[in-house]
């Protein structure tokens, strides 16, 4: 597997362009209330990331655990994400009592520009070398990709989702190129490290290495030993880690934090107030659940699929709205936004005609079928089930990628040379007008606090 990280010579100019790309991306991110968060020494980093970050909905988890030690995260939806951050955050407080500086914002971007670049390799290489597109039409199609703006967002924001983008990219790659080989295989160590680290950083991402080794290993995938090592054993570990994370660090913090709360309600009327307010605006937020337990209480039932759809699946994740611009849905921002230009509905449009057309002409070649099922447990997740619906924008990172490839595949069916120069132009005006427009809604809000001191 180690050898898929290697950068050939043919990728190297893409690689440069994309590090410096993602350099750039992430320098708005360490600009966005920069000198608020390079505030070291013993502070409320809580309160200090919390009220004054805000970009769409996306965490700053990673932020408040690089300052101080602490199990922010959802351990049953994230669990090996503390414990990766745990050396980190001990090198950012050596160097702020060093400095006097939080470095917490550099980490994270450095971070974020290496996972970045590899996914963008693995997708270029999963267009080129899977799919079978020509060089050119493959760096269109990821060009294509990177103008979304979920995708946009992902590259630089402090949240998990680049993580994800990474390790999902990387097991298509590993899928796909298995897939063109006689007897390819995915190998049981190979889903053990995948399923450690893709469902370490997000559970769902289970479910997409179980189904890429479905499609590639058939009923192998159900033989007791690539069960044990593929399976059952990376769970395992994930669940000890867990466990032991749960117990030692989050009950009795838990406990702690009840305790200071109760307290500081009897003694502040001023806090009693906000917080009551706030857990009004909370339930305003929460829909009818489809269970009343931890692991359904992203659940909705009661929003409507329609406007999500549109709006939100389909809408915000591709085209930011002019409106409400990269307002969080938790704070300030409506749950339906609509744009204030015809135009975003027929790009919108047209992006779903093209992703739907590669499809159904693709239709029977495995790996985009993998592919589609893959979307299809973003769709049940989402949207049937109504995970995150609200803000389902944000998770644009897990399926997205899905476009372009379906993309190429309608791409490559064409056998007009004039048609297919032309599907090209439409490809390539649209990644520019999604990229530029999105860019343009985005450097003004990402540098607002920075130009205005």
């Amino acid at each position: 597997m180690l050898n898929i990280f290697a950068i050939k010579r043919s990728e190297r100019a893409l690689c440069l362009v994309a590090i410096l790309f993602f350099i750039a991306l992430n320098a708005l991110m360490i600009a966005y209330n920069y000198h608020l968060f390079t505030k070291g020494g013993n502070l409320g980093f809580w309160g200090l990331f919390f009220d004054h970050y805000t970009v769409s909905g996306f965490d700053n988890l990673s932020y408040m655990t690089l300052s101080r030690w602490k199990v922010y995260f959802r351990l049953y939806r994230h669990p090996l994400l503390p414990s990766f951050y745990y050396p980190f955050y001990l090198l950012n407080h050596w160097l702020m009592g060093l400095t006097g500086t939080n470095f917490a914002i550099f980490i994270e971007a450095f971070f974020n520009v290496v996972a970045d670049t590899y996914s963008c390799i693995f997708i270029y290489r999963i267009l080129k070398e899977v799919v079978d597109l020509s060089r050119k039409d493959a760096l269109l199609l990821t060009a294509f990709f990177f103008s979304f703006a979920s995708i946009l967002l992902t590259s630089f924001v402090p949240d998990h989702f680049a993580f994800s983008l990474f390790f999902l990219s990387m097991t298509l790659y590993i899928a796909g190129r298995a897939m063109k080989q006689p007897h390819g295989r995915m190998k049981a160590w190979q889903s053990m490290l995948l399923v450690f680290f893709a469902s370490g950083i997000s559970l769902t991402n289970f479910v997409k290495i179980g189904l890429a080794d479905w499609f590639v290993n058939g009923m192998r995938t159900f033989r007791i030993k690539h069960i044990l090592v593929g399976c059952i054993l990376p769970l395992a570990a994930l669940f000890a880690i867990y466990e032991y994370q749960q117990t030692t660090f989050v009950e009795p913090d838990a406990r702690l934090q009840e305790q200071i709360k109760a307290k500081k309600l009897k003694k502040d009327h001023k806090f009693a107030v906000r917080y009551e307010k706030q857990q009004e605006f909370m339930k305003s937020r929460v829909g009818t659940q489809v269970a009343n337990n931890q692991f359904f209480e992203w659940t909705d039932l009661s929003s409507s699929r329609t406007d999500a759809v549109i709006e939100n699946l389909f809408g915000e994740s591709i085209q930011l709205h002019q409106e409400h611009t990269l307002e969080d849905v938790n704070k300030s921002r409506p749950i339906i936004v609509r744009y204030s230009s015809a135009m975003n509905y027929i790009v919108e449009g047209v992006i779903v005609l093209l992703f739907l057309g590669g499809i159904i002409v693709g239709r029977k070649d495995k790996f985009l079928l993998m592919c589609v099922t893959w979307f299809a447990t973003d769709i049940v997740l989402h949207i049937v089930l109504g995970f995150g619906i609200i803000e389902v924008y944000i998770m644009g990172a897990h399926w997205l990628f899905v476009i372009p490839i379906a993309v190429a595949y309608l791409l490559k069916h064409i056998q007009s040379t004039r048609l297919k120069l032309g599907m090209r132009l439409l490809i390539a005006s649209l990644a520019l007008g999604v990229f530029f427009y999105n860019m343009s809604l985005i450097v003004p809000f990402m540098l607002q606090g920075f130009v205005a001191r």
